[in-house]
């Protein structure tokens, strides 16, 4: 037998459910064919070998350094303020006769941030002074040191891939520095 209270909770759901539609079946929104085209075009790098410096055409290259041997970061932005952010690892150092060579090893597209945020490729988390954090941070011009971080990504100290992660306790150093 139903109880009175079990029936009238499953007619005040069906309720609910049918004055908010769509609530239920919610997906996330699809990316924009922008955005599918940057992903794709910023994949096409990976696996790419470069020596010394890899151009891009239509992004300003704005420096990058070492994470942690063999893996480096360099951050190139277009005109539109969206940022590039490649991984590569080192696979052959400088000599005399020859420059260093690299490999991509992840690709990473971050467009526009908001109004006051900045993209930084320069973020650490804890007492590790480690550079394989980057972030989407705003903080006061006087601060050497941002904590307030939007979105966050770290790079893989064994791989060099890129992946999302929470922002909690991580900080970026302030661009104008």
């Amino acid at each position: 037998m139903v109880s009175i209270t079990h029936a009238l909770c499953c007619v005040l759901f069906a309720g609910l459910v049918a004055l908010m539609p769509g609530l239920a079946a919610a997906e996330p929104k699809p990316p924009s064919e922008e955005e599918s085209a940057d992903v794709s075009f910023a994949k096409s790098y990976v696996g790419k070998t470069y020596d010394d410096e890899l151009d891009i055409e239509g992004w300003t290259d704005l420096g990058g350094g070492l994470v942690s041997p063999p893996f480096y970061v360099r951050q190139y932005q277009r005109e539109d303020g969206a940022n590039l952010v490649l991984t590569s690892r080192e696979v052959s150092k400088a000599t005399a006769t020859a420059p260093a060579s690299y490999v991509v090893a992840d690709a990473l597209v971050v467009p526009k941030a908001q109004k006051d945020v900045e993209f930084s490729i320069a973020c650490v988390q804890g007492e590790d002074g480690t550079l394989k954090f980057m972030g989407e941070t705003k903080g006061n011009e006087d601060k050497e040191w941002w904590t307030d971080v939007r979105r966050a990504w770290e790079i893989s100290l064994e791989t060099g891939q890129i992946a999302s992660v929470k922002p909690k306790g991580i900080r970026c150093t302030n661009p104008a520095w």
